[in-house]
């Protein structure tokens, strides 16, 4: 075992200890997401990058508090940072996610923060804007070829009225 061994370890322990005490609370980042398997729905409400730990989370139907036995149980963890994590998860009937609401109460807010999960219409919204784009991309290239087909076709029916006169 090194000499510095001993010295490093306590100095790590006391900075441990040291460093979160008398700290200013940071309020929490919360974020609803969502996830779908093949039979549930599952709205997970996190909470990061938040001191001091107590945090109080929980899910609200329709504004109103859900029974403790409905939702999994919280979870808090240390950030490598002196921070924690959070969060809580709800199983929920497809098509009902917008009636749920996470409330979060911690030290560094100073009200409840409320936050429901949006969807998210990225992917499909850029597909479509995409494909509508390239199918009137196509139908101006087919327009612009019609006309340029019909004008070629009337300027060789009109060469053909014209009889070339003989030189003498």
């Amino acid at each position: 075992m090194s000499p510095l061994a001993g010295p490093a370890l306590l100095l790590l322990t006391l900075l441990q200890t040291a460093v979160p005490q008398g700290r200013l609370p940071l309020p929490p980042l919360v974020k609803v997401t969502h996830h779908v398997t093949s039979s549930v729905t599952t709205l997970r409400c996190r909470a990061l990058n938040f001191y001091p730990r107590n945090i109080t989370m929980k899910w609200l139907k329709d504004r109103q508090p859900l029974n403790a036995e409905e939702v999994e149980p919280k979870d808090v963890l240390p950030n490598g940072d002196g921070t924690y994590q959070g969060w809580i998860a709800l199983a929920v009937p497809a098509g009902e996610e917008q009636r749920y609401t996470c409330q979060v109460e911690h030290p560094g807010l100073d009200q409840p923060l409320l936050a429901i999960w949006e969807p998210s219409y990225s992917g499909t919204l850029v597909m479509g804007v995409i494909s509508g784009i390239a199918v009137c991309v196509i139908i101006l290239l087919i327009g612009i070829l019609f006309i340029i087909l019909r004008k070629r076709q009337a300027s060789r029916g009109a060469m053909g009225q014209y009889v070339l006169a003989e030189c003498e």
